[in-house]
């Protein structure tokens, strides 16, 4: 860590006094005209101090030393912060606390002066008997002054919404950094990085470059909402991309809402994370993802009008609330489309079919399987399948190299509907591009994740741009009213009743001799 933050801050509060430290914003700007280059740990000093002035102002030097353990873990379990970060923030924020402990005398109290009292009293003494007039005047000249102050408060506030925070656009990047997603929450952050760098080398937004903060969520709900709360109480955020599982989705939705700060949502399928209630979105999330009402469109859409199937088994996970909603919307468009249902079997997580469901499946007649599932953890189903003697056609809304490894030949004669396939000859240059600038490759759903996380940097640009200011209402308004934005994945329209996607194109592929190939993007029309 960069130490030289510590020593400048230092010498600010020796300027500025130890009421600096209780305006962590401020600092934290001040910092960045004299030290920019160590933004990582500009960022960590001033949230620490947020959250430490939280509950009223920053203790002295002996009590923040006393309470030093304690402070290290709030700042672990409400930021988010590793424990190495944790402990440097607080050593800091120490030594520069012992610095503004100079400013008091040892006692802490203001000593007075001989002549204080006998001045105010010898003023009242020689008060001219014009005071009324006097008084008068004073009182209209600072009704005067704070009509003016005002005008200039709201000027001011109105021209600052339209400029982007210390000269930069700052996007919060929330994804799974540790534990057993660590590394699929990196290499999102990679390719949000990826897109940042090249949106800056083209002259940034309006001249401001992108600053992405990358910033580890755990699985559980309530920590992620305290954390982002937390987060964007800060005033310095213009939007938040989250990477993140339905798991924490829905609950820093609401946040988003009372934080008034839009959301883009890379990885989201339940229609819970963009709808606060069945007919109304939350106002500032949005997703770029497919949700589980539209994966049985497409699902329904393409047994009817690309395999010309008209009669089904379908098949779904028990107890799995994103499978019930892409059932009963396959259900749904599967009338609509003419299309008949003949059997429907369930089955539990990571197992397969019992002999007589498959049996049940066979004797129905069934021209295809329809699995109500996007997990691509399925290769058991498929199995158990095969080896029961069903050998049609099956249909289904999750593919990635994981299922082909596991289910070999199982798999033969399957289609499957995916956000992006890595084969896919349109997206040969973004593989190249991660490939030239981190010197790797991604696979698997870490492919599609990657370009979902890309292409939500890209169109935060593009709102960013059109947008008349930088403030949350505003910049809502330019998400909501997207409209055949070229991205890499698909050409984006949002609609407006559920803030997702409105008809984008899937990636079609086709399964034989064990293993899947593209074959081609389309959507319903």
């Amino acid at each position: 860590m960069n130490d030289m933050t510590v020593e400048v801050a230092k010498e600010l509060v020796k300027v500025y006094g130890r009421a600096l430290l209780e305006d962590p914003e401020r600092l934290g700007q001040l910092l960045e005209d004299e030290c920019g280059n160590a933004r990582r740990e500009i960022f960590i000093i001033s949230f620490a101090l947020k959250e430490i002035a939280r509950g009223g102002e920053v203790p002295s030097f002996e009590k923040f030393t006393e309470d030093r353990e304690r402070i290290i873990e709030k700042l672990c379990r409400n930021l988010g912060f590793a424990k190495e970060s944790s402990i440097w923030a607080v050593d800091a924020i120490s030594r520069i606390l012992e610095c503004g402990s100079e400013e008091l005398a040892p006692d802490g109290h203001i000593e007075a002066h001989s002549g204080f009292l006998e001045s105010i009293t010898s003023g009242i003494a020689k008060r001219p008997r014009t005071a009324p007039f006097r008084k008068k005047t004073l009182r209209n000249g600072l009704l005067l002054l704070c009509i003016i102050m005002s005008f200039l408060v709201l000027f001011v506030t109105i021209t600052e919404s339209r400029y982007a925070v210390s000269n930069e656009h700052r996007i919060l990047f929330l994804a799974h950094l540790s534990g057993t997603d660590a590394a699929s929450g990196h290499v999102r952050l990679k390719a949000a990085q990826m897109a940042a760098d090249q949106i800056n080398a083209e002259g940034g937004v309006r001249g401001r470059p992108i600053h992405i903060l990358g910033y580890d969520i755990q699985s559980s709900p309530e920590e992620a909402a305290e954390v982002l709360d937390g987060l964007l109480r800060e005033k310095n955020v213009a939007a938040v991309i989250s990477a993140c599982s339905d798991s924490v989705n829905p609950a820093i939705a609401k946040v988003a809402d009372k934080r008034e700060t839009p959301l883009i949502l890379t990885e989201s399928s339940a229609t819970s994370a963009t709808m606060s209630a069945v007919d109304r979105p939350w106002l500032y999330t949005f997703r770029t993802n497919f949700d589980n009402p539209y994966r049985g469109r497409l699902l329904a859409y393409f047994l009817a009008h690309g395999l010309k199937r008209r009669t089904v088994a379908l098949v779904s996970e028990a107890y799995d609330v994103d499978s019930s909603e892409m059932r009963s919307s396959f259900k749904q468009w599967n009338a609509t489309y003419g299309g008949s249902i003949l059997c429907e079997e369930v089955y539990t997580k990571r197992g397969g079919l019992d002999r007589a469901s498959i049996e049940e499946i066979i004797s129905s007649g069934a021209d295809a399987v329809v699995i109500a599932n996007h997990m691509p953890d399925i290769a058991p189903l498929l199995q158990s399948l095969r080896a029961y003697g069903y050998d049609g056609v099956v249909l289904g809304a999750a593919y990635d190299e994981s299922m082909q490894i596991a289910g070999g030949e199982a798999l033969d004669n399957s289609w499957w509907i995916v956000p992006a396939s890595p084969d896919d000859p349109q997206l040969q240059s973004y593989q190249a591009l991660y490939r030239n600038k981190y010197n790797e490759s991604v696979f698997g759903s870490d492919f599609a994740g990657t370009l979902l996380a890309y292409d939500a940097v890209r169109w935060m640009a593009d709102a960013l741009n059109r947008s008349p200011d930088f403030r949350g209402e505003a910049l809502r308004h330019s998400f909501m009213s997207t409209k055949n934005m070229p991205l890499l994945h698909a050409t984006l329209s949002i609609d407006p009743r559920s803030h997702g996607p409105w008809n984008k194109s899937a990636s079609l592929v086709y399964c034989s001799e064990g293993r899947g190939r593209f074959q081609k993007r389309f959507r319903p029309e």
